[in-house]
């Protein structure tokens, strides 16, 4: 027994709980000293009957609680047995640290039964020691033993089963056997509980097996976990890791594929607390790529477009460019990727790439008939065409395309190979070709040639079609003929007093045969180059009804002068150059009477990081091409144009994007007239009129604000601004007297601007992206324009 003042230990605890257990045997040993238990050689008397039933030394137990286990009941007949089994009931209570043995006493009428229990101490309060992570009003919560009560073993050993499984749930498990250590009671009923929540961490090691490949170093790896040397180590502490891990690799773009950590049962020091916890950390990576829902596409002609292979470590840039690069084919209405477990179990780092496509019309077929009126105009015509982008699903395009009319005859047949061959290197080339034949008739209005003008100081003139000018007179002025036809060109030569001869125009004729052949070769996903040829043959002419011409330096003066240009001293009266009244060494001298060869060099060099090349948010594209012609290619002409095309997309606000565009135009040499760079309604959106130029410069800037969530709806808000001019050219007037000569100068650039508002919208059932309707005001007036595909 204890003494006053002393602290019993669960050691102390559990020692006098079985001594108690084993007090039956105590029993029997006394029945037998006490002749109640008789040798089998005596004859045994009648067995005696329980008169009596009691219990001493329980002072806060009643003895009906006791009693209440007991099976030995007043007037059964005394069984050493049943007592036995009454002790061990008693004991099973859990209030009793220690007992006597039990008086049994012999009585006239029988033999009367006590039993003497020596209870435990009343609990006054709970204390804990070493718990860090969970406080003491959480485990006094868990436990049924509390303050006031007679403490109970049984009950006790409850609590800490308790106390184990809350610890083992909150991440602490695995590690001890036990997170009570021990327990003292003392005289004063304070029970104080001992607790160790977990190993404390002695080292951190990052495995690498052959399997487990973590890309960053380990000295990364452990800056950035949670769990520290000489930190509690925890389930709870190994998910803040993990999290930690995640937060570390999504920082270096990469993604976090398996985490295995815990102790090491080799390391543990038990009487220290403390073991090595070792990590075992793998980066994602792509096991295995399926492609699901492609009921036309080819599964290669997905797989070539896609980035992230086997063994490829999984980002989300990766994913991303993937998904840009499978909607930039236009095959799919819908994309979508899941990331599955596999393909091997054993290796959770290893990732498969299910990539589910829906298929959307690629082709379009076209029969139709228009009309387009007035002089400029090409009349009544039929069209027929069809065009697929992915032909069986192998990725390749083609179209071709038939027009006829009263003024228009086009035939059009073109291929697209994006990939050529299946090997790795051959998939690098593209190929591409246009077979065409074309005819086309206008009509064009025609100003005199003649129009006198008042003598003026220097001053700027502005054209239709042609760039602004600088006009310089002699002292006299000019005069229309009085005999003979009257000089008219189609642009006016003085802008100052153009006058439109009414019912009368120029008949210009044009046609072209020829094929363009391009090559390219992709340097990575981003740059390109091409290569290819053009080969054409064209001829151009332009009429006049009778008693008009086109002047030439013959027909308005058979005594050429100084003032006279030699491109116009052999001009062709029926040339579109003469049609055009502009002197130019930049432009070529066409000779209506016989067809022309364009022989000419192609070649591209670009960049293209847009996200989306059909309805892009944000990145860049870059494309430089030169066409050179040269006598030495077999070419009537001698000319190099040079583009230069350029445009950025910034992401704005939620959902919206900003775009600039510039686009230079560049050329050398003489070129002809159906070279010539154009700035058509798709340019300048606020003019029906196109203008022309040797060289030419533009500059766009658009909001585009998506009024649906798919992007697929939206409102565009614009202005832009284009100049061209005509290198080194002049326009010229002169009198019939040949004496007096207005020269324009045409070298300066003109520009046009417009501002306006536009609409965009997708037709997925004709398998048509962003329609374009734009309404814009330039310094002309008003005009709408209607396109297919983005401005730029």
């Amino acid at each position: 027994m204890a003494g006053p003042g002393a602290h019993i230990s669960l050691k102390d605890v559990f020692r006098l709980f079985e001594r108690f257990r084993r007090a039956p045997r105590i029993v029997l040993a006394v029945l037998a000293f006490l002749g109640l238990v008789m040798p089998a050689a005596i004859s045994a008397p009648a067995t005696p009957t329980v008169v009596s039933v009691s219990v001493t030394g329980n002072a806060h137990i009643p003895t009906d609680r006791i009693l209440s286990v007991v099976k030995t009941k007043v007037g059964d007949p005394f069984d050493p047995a049943a007592v036995q089994q009454d002790l061990r009931a008693i004991a099973d209570l859990g209030f009793f640290a220690d007992q006597a043995p039990p008086i049994i006493k012999q009585r006239p009428d029988g033999v009367a039964v006590t039993f003497r229990v020596i209870e435990n101490p009343v609990v006054t309060s709970i204390r804990f020691e070493g718990n860090r992570s969970v406080s003491a009003d959480t485990l006094l919560a868990l436990m049924d033993t509390a303050p006031g009560q007679v403490f109970n073993i049984k009950t006790y050993q409850q609590d800490v089963l308790k106390i184990n499984s809350y610890y083992d749930k909150i991440g602490f498990g695995g590690q001890l056997p036990s997170h009570v250590t021990d327990v003292n009671i003392g005289a004063d009923g304070v029970l104080t509980l001992k607790v160790q929540e977990g190993l404390t961490v002695r080292n951190i090691i990052i495995t690498m097996p052959p399997d487990a490949d973590p890309l960053l170093p380990p000295s990364v790896l452990t800056a950035a976990l949670v769990t520290k040397p000489g930190s509690p180590y925890s389930e709870a502490q190994r998910d803040k890791d993990y999290d930690a891990l995640k937060a570390l690799y999504e920082k270096f773009d990469l993604k976090l594929g398996d985490v295995e950590a815990g102790v090491d049962p080799t390391t543990v020091d038990q009487k220290a607390g403390t073991a090595d916890v070792r990590y075992t950390i793998s980066v994602l990576r792509v096991g295995a790529v399926e492609i699901t829902g492609n009921t036309v596409t080819h599964d290669d002609v997905i797989r070539r477009e896609l980035r992230l292979r086997p063994g490829n470590v999984v980002t989300d840039s990766g994913l991303k460019r993937d998904y840009d690069r499978l909607n930039n084919l236009g095959f799919f209405e819908k994309i979508d990727f899941q990331a599955k477990p596999g393909p091997d179990p054993k290796r959770p780092g290893l990732v498969t790439l299910n990539w589910q496509v829906k298929e959307q019309r690629t082709g379009t077929a076209t029969l139709g008939a228009g009309y387009s009126g007035g002089l400029t105009g090409t009349g009544l015509t039929g069209t027929l065409s069809y065009q697929q982008n992915n032909i069986n699903g192998t990725g390749n395009g083609g179209s071709v395309r038939l027009e006829r009319g009263t003024r228009v005859s086009d035939a059009q047949l073109s291929v697209t190979i994006p990939y050529l061959g299946r090997t790795e290197k051959s998939q690098r080339y593209s190929l591409g070709a246009t077979l065409f034949t074309q005819q086309q008739t206008n009509f064009y209005p025609v100003y005199q040639a003649c129009t006198a003008v008042p003598t003026p100081a220097p001053a700027q003139a502005a054209f239709t079609r042609v760039p602004r000018a600088t006009a310089t007179t002699s002292p006299t002025s000019t005069e229309c003929p009085v005999n003979g036809p009257i000089p008219v060109t189609i642009v006016p030569t003085d802008p100052l007093n153009a006058t439109v001869l009414p019912n009368i125009v120029s008949t210009y004729k044009a046609r072209s045969t020829g094929i363009s052949v391009s090559m390219g070769r992709r340097l990575s996903d981003v740059y390109r180059v091409s290569v290819g040829t053009n080969i054409q043959q064209v001829a151009a002419s332009a009429n006049l009804p009778a008693g008009y011409i086109f002047p030439t330096a013959q027909n308005l003066n058979p005594f050429p002068t100084a003032t006279n240009s030699p491109s116009l001293l052999n001009a062709d009266p029926s040339s579109p150059s003469a049609a055009v009244g502009i002197t130019a060494p930049s432009l070529a001298q066409i000779d209506s009477t016989r067809p022309y060869k364009v022989r000419s060099l192609l070649l591209g060099a670009g960049a293209d990081t847009r996200d989306d090349i059909f309805n892009p948010r944000r990145g860049t594209n870059l494309t430089v091409n030169d066409e050179i012609s040269s006598h030495g290619f077999g070419s009537d002409f001698n000319y190099s144009l040079i583009t230069l095309d350029a445009a950025k997309f910034f992401p704005v606000m939620r959902n919206a994007t900003f775009a600039v565009h510039g686009r230079a135009g560049i050329s050398t040499g003489a070129i002809p007239t159906n070279k010539l760079f154009i700035f058509s309604d798709q340019d300048l959106r606020g003019y029906s009129d196109p203008f022309y130029g040797t060289d030419i410069v533009l500059g766009q800037m658009e909001l585009r604000v998506p009024l649906t969530q798919d992007r697929k709806f939206a409102v565009v808000g614009f202005a832009e601004s284009g100049g061209t001019r005509i290198r080194g050219g002049k326009s010229t007037t002169t009198d019939a007297s040949g004496m007096t000569t207005t020269v324009f100068d045409l070298n300066r650039y003109t520009f046009h601007g417009d501002v306006g508002v536009g609409l965009r919208f997708d037709v997925p059932q004709l398998g048509l992206r962003t329609i374009r309707l734009d309404f814009a005001k330039g310094s002309q007036g008003t005009h709408t324009s209607f396109g297919i595909g983005q401005s730029f």
